[in-house]
């Protein structure tokens, strides 16, 4: 298991000593999935968050038999629909695999433990719910605040790797429009 990356990751959110990241070491878990494989299903208690080593996953619900999707997770983002992890209750959204994956997973409770012995492992907790929190808030403002193109334009700024790597009809339900709408869109900021 090769942790160097993990390690480099997490020492950019806070200073951990190696002895801090050592101790993390034995709670984590190897996990691949093979594109199409879902980290999370609908009704799936959610205790664990995964590191994203390598690939893509998305993070979608359905409506209506649609599935509309809500956040994408590229290498080095952690994978977890947040809200249900700080409650320990069944999600009503599903994480899936766009390609092969390889994570590394950590549960609440060595989250907790990691906590419970490290000033720095309490403010890795806190701002990663910072970010998931202005993730949310960000992404529920421009539904509210901006047009089409302008979700578009936000999230060629925000997320410029989306582009390179997710199929344009995913990016067009992030969006919350048809993909012929965002083929347009396209054609037009390229002219």
């Amino acid at each position: 298991m090769n942790l160097d990356n993990f390690k480099i990751q997490i020492r950019k959110i806070t200073d951990f000593s190696e002895d801090e990241c050592s101790m993390f070491i034995p709670y984590l878990k190897r996990k691949t999935l093979k594109k199409g494989d879902y980290l999370l299903q609908e009704g799936q208690n959610v205790n664990e968050i995964a590191f994203v080593e390598k690939g893509v996953l998305r993070f979608f619900y359905l409506s209506d038999g649609k599935e509309i999707n809500n956040h994408f997770f590229l290498e080095n983002d952690y994978a977890v629909s947040y809200l249900d992890f700080l409650k320990n209750t069944p999600s009503r959204y599903y994480i899936q695999a766009l390609e092969n994956c390889e994570l590394f997973t950590f549960s609440s409770n060595s989250l907790q433990k990691a906590y419970d012995n490290s000033k720095n492992w309490e403010r890795f907790g806190r701002i990663i719910a910072e970010s998931a929190y202005a993730t949310a808030t960000n992404r529920f403002e421009s539904f509210l605040f901006l047009s089409a193109k302008e979700r578009y334009i936000q999230m060629i700024n925000d997320y410029p790797r989306f582009i390179q790597r997710i199929p344009l009809y995913h990016l067009a339900s992030y969006l919350g429009i048809e993909r012929e709408s965002l083929s347009r869109i396209r054609k037009e900021i390229l002219s």
